[in-house]
């Protein structure tokens, strides 16, 4: 039937509502906000992270922001647990590999690295770590003299420049002997 009715008078001039007696009340426009850039937000995202995470790191210690970072890495999906914990002579071997040397997992250099690291253990303040990253530093400084000597034989010769002593009595701190050995060959050249 209202087929009919539109088909002689045509469509209807009023909506449903004005039929019904409701009162269409018009809402005000807004004007549109102006959009910041995308850049600025994320600059923003950036800097408060990272000063989030200075805080943090001044405040709860390196051992436990490296595990924390570590734990949300994971949980989110961007970074895959490693089944092999990486270990000081590990790191000593990649970090002193000559530029296109690819390191096995199972090299000589690591076992030899672990071997001195062990060695030295009970002569040094420091823990294997920090004898890491003093050696890396040293290796560091010697390639950018152009020197060119392997971790092995840095670590070697420190060890040798210890004195066979236990950590007891009176340990030495192998930070400086690595600097006065690095220090030593870089004047002798």
């Amino acid at each position: 039937m209202v087929r009919s009715i539109e088909g002689l008078y045509g469509p209807p001039r009023w909506t449903q509502d004005e039929w019904l007696g409701k009162r269409h009340i018009a809402r005000p426009t807004r004007a549109p906000t102006p959009k910041q850039p995308l850049g600025s937000l994320v600059l923003r995202t950036l800097l408060a992270v990272a000063a989030a995470s200075l805080c943090w790191y001044a405040v709860a210690g390196g051992a436990v922001f490296q595990s924390t970072v570590s734990f949300v890495l994971q949980a989110t999906g961007l970074a895959r647990q490693t089944s092999q914990l990486v270990t000081a002579e590990y790191l000593i071997a990649m970090r002193t590999l000559r530029v296109g040397e690819v390191l096995a997992s199972a090299d000589l250099r690591v076992s030899q690295l672990g071997t001195l690291l062990d060695e030295m253990s009970p002569k040094c303040t420091e823990d294997r770590f920090e004898l890491a990253a003093a050696l890396i530093g040293g290796h560091d400084a010697l390639a950018l003299r152009g020197i060119d000597e392997p971790a092995v034989s840095l670590l070697r010769r420190v060890n040798d420049a210890l004195p066979d002593q236990t950590r007891q009595s009176r340990s030495t701190s192998c930070t400086e002997v690595i600097n006065r050995l690095v220090a030593t060959r870089i004047a002798t050249r």
